[in-house]
């Protein structure tokens, strides 16, 4: 994941375009052309030209992601010092009308004014702008003009600071000359510093590893051992901050007279103690008949309520994130996450240190991803042209404990028979998107046991064809058909039914498309409910909604859209379709607007517990261990100060969780990502 001060700008594409305000200048004569390429795993996505002249530069950046990604011109305005002055964004299209303003920013004496999306204002100069869309520019020229400033830190307009430090230094080889180079961390406070290749004259020479990396064109090569040195630096921070937050060695755990949420018959125990011995449940019974041990630490839990640790089957692993997503999933309640898609190194990793207690992470749960050839390409380096490939990767996938196999959406339809039986031959299940050609009904058919993703269930009914020159992105076909779909129509009720006499499991990860502009009825945000106001300035501003506010007609539109997900979501449940949680989302603080958004939908509050507690522990075959307070299961639970199973909002109460029978405070987790829980 990436950190909350980056955000991935895509969605500031689709909103509405400005056009006013002061601008940011153009380039003279002289110029000075730098190009680079965008990188996905192994082949070019796009490419960024910088062209310098003077005190100004123009910045071109586009890339290929899935029928997404940035197509963006910025044009800036610098001081004689190289400061930021002014800049103005444009869009390149397809996203945006080509040449229409986005974005602007400019200084004007000593006040510095900004016009973005659905955001404007004026503040003191001396600050630094970021736009929404940020590129790889933006950040060395962050870090650049930071480092020259007392303590590094720059103020960020139009509120909140980030300090700058050098992680690393290496000499690499480009065009046959040495090359010394740094590794500058923008560090806004929020746990996981978003980082930044310089070259000597500190421009951009590379992007951190991730999916897409930017870097010099014709250096390609020296990204493996750029990415070896942030693999390691990320680990040895990540060990430091395990031993920072480990609790004190307690043998024996009592979390006494609490109300415990029985999830396998969905009911509340109330006044109830359970004994932890080790990372095991060695007692549960009613607080008057349990005896304390001698020399147990005692949690008094009167009043709150306990509940096994919950699950979020729908994440991504990414190292650059390692030491702010699991610690937000953990302070949530999260006790064990499905990776449905990431790098096989920084997942197998992961997974592995959180296992050993060298990473404070979630239970890691993995699916290994396999997605087809194409210009449309997911971003990863497994792409399977032959049924031989795809049995290959499988049982690479195996050999290293993957439990599932997930496919995307240019697998080839012939491919899919072999693959359902390599991986059930070998004990794994089979989910994933729809690929082109292929319905809902036809990938469980040919062997799916789980479906990703809510869209597919508007965007069946209008599959794409393997032949259409273009592939058509399955979420904006259901985000058209989504406000006025007639889900109570026969062909649904079919599809729900298939579904059900199959025993597919649904992952919908409804969070993603809530209309999030409409606050709810209480005032808070419809995912991240009050928990924006949790956040430093920096991290609000990002995950606030954005865009012009919506015309009636238009919010009506979103809104019958999201009411139709829910209601879709309430037939699933009605009809007895095993559903799992899972956000594709920002880590930790969406997945109880995920929960949120089954009980707006009609589904009991003591039910969505069992959809995020004992349900996935049965769907991954882990229930004998997982998933239920129970005698002889490992220790994963979560206190809250509240009662979820009457409202499930109450559970972002969340005080104490417990992983494999280490205790660990929510706000002490919380406070590591720079989130101060209010409740």
């Amino acid at each position: 994941m990436a950190p909350l001060f980056l955000a991935p700008a895509l969605a500031l594409l689709a909103r509405a375009l400005l056009a006013s305000g002061s601008p940011a200048g153009t380039p003279a004569a002289g110029r000075d052309t730098t190009d680079y390429v965008v990188w996905n795993h192994g082949r070019v996505a796009g490419e960024m030209r910088v062209i310098a002249s003077g005190d100004s530069a123009i910045v071109r950046f586009r890339y290929q992601d899935r029928q997404r990604g940035p197509r963006i011109e910025t044009r800036y305005r610098l001081s004689s010092a190289g400061a930021l002055l002014g800049l103005e964004l444009r869009g390149l299209g397809p996203q945006v009308v080509p040449g229409e303003t986005v974005e602007k920013y400019w200084v004007d004496g000593d006040r510095a004014h900004w016009l973005a999306p659905g955001d404007s204002g004026a503040a003191a100069a001396g600050g630094h702008y970021l736009p929404g869309a940020t590129t790889p520019f933006d950040i060395a020229l962050f870090a650049r003009t930071a480092l020259r400033q007392p303590g590094r830190t720059l103020r960020v307009v139009p509120a909140g600071s980030a300090r700058v430090s050098i992680a690393a230094e290496t000499t690499v080889a480009w065009r046959g000359t040495p090359e010394r180079i740094r590794w500058a961390q923008v560090d806004a406070g929020e746990g996981a510093p978003t980082g930044v290749w310089l070259d000597s004259r500190d421009n951009v020479f590379a992007s951190e590893a991730g999916w897409f990396i930017t870097v010099r064109a014709g250096a390609e090569g020296v990204l493996p051992a750029l990415r070896a040195i942030e693999r390691a630096w990320h680990a040895q921070k990540a060990a430091a901050l395990a031993r920072q937050l480990a609790p004190a060695p307690a043998s024996t755990v009592v979390i006494r007279n609490g109300d415990v949420f029985d999830s396998e018959r969905g009911v509340l125990r109330p006044r109830t103690t359970v004994v932890v011995t080790g990372d095991r449940i060695t007692a549960v019974g009613p607080a008057d008949s349990i005896r304390t041990p001698a020399g147990a630490t005692v949690i008094d839990a009167t009043g709150r309520t306990v509940l096994p640790g919950m699950w979020d089957m729908h994440t991504h692993l990414h190292f650059t994130g390692e030491t702010e997503a699991p610690l937000m999933q953990l302070a949530a309640g999260i006790t064990t996450i499905r990776d449905v898609a990431a790098d096989l190194d920084a997942a197998v990793s992961q997974r592995e240190r959180a296992d050993k207690g060298t990473m404070l992470s979630p239970r890691v749960i993995l699916a290994g991803f396999l997605e087809g050839p194409g210009a449309w390409a997911g971003p990863s380096e497994v792409l399977v042209r032959t049924e031989a490939e795809a049995r290959a990767w499988i049982a690479r996938y195996d050999s290293l404990g993957y439990r599932q196999v997930k496919l995307y959406n240019l697998i080839h339809p012939d491919l899919v028979p072999a693959i359902a039986e390599e991986a059930h031959k070998r004990g794994m299940r089979l989910s994933g998107h729809i690929p082109r050609g292929l319905t809902m009904p036809a990938a469980i058919a040919l062997g799916y046991d789980e479906v990703q993703h809510a869209a597919f269930l508007f965007s069946t009914f209008y599959q794409d064809s393997l032949y259409l020159p273009r592939m058509r992105a399955y979420s904006n076909l259901a985000a058209v058909l989504a406000p006025t779909f007639d889900v109570d129509a026969p062909r649904v009720t079919e599809l729900i039914g298939y579904m059900r006499e199959k025993g597919t499991v649904f992952d919908g990860t409804f969070n993603i498309w809530q209309d999030r502009r409409k606050p709810l009825a209480d005032g808070t945000d419809a995912v991240y409910g009050p928990t924006l106001s949790w956040l430093p300035p920096i991290a609000r501003r990002q995950l606030t909604p954005g865009g012009a506010p919506p015309g009636p007609q238009e919010l009506a539109r979103a809104q019958a859209a999201s009411a139709n997900y829910r209601r879709y979501l309430k037939r699933l449940y009605d009809a007895g379709v095993t559903l799992v949680a899972g956000t594709d989302n920002t880590a930790g603080l969406s997945y109880h607007g995920e929960l949120e958004i089954y009980e707006r939908a009609g589904i009991p509050a003591a039910a969505v517990l069992q959809i995020a507690t004992i349900v996935p522990a049965r769907v991954m075959k882990d229930d004998l261990n997982y998933g239920s307070v129970a005698v002889g299961k490992v220790a994963d639970l979560a206190i809250v100060a509240g009662r979820p199973t009457e409202r499930v909002t109450e559970l972002r109460k969340m005080e104490r969780v417990v992983r494999a029978g280490r205790v660990y405070r929510t706000a002490d987790l919380y406070a590591q990502v720079g989130i101060t829980p209010k409740f």
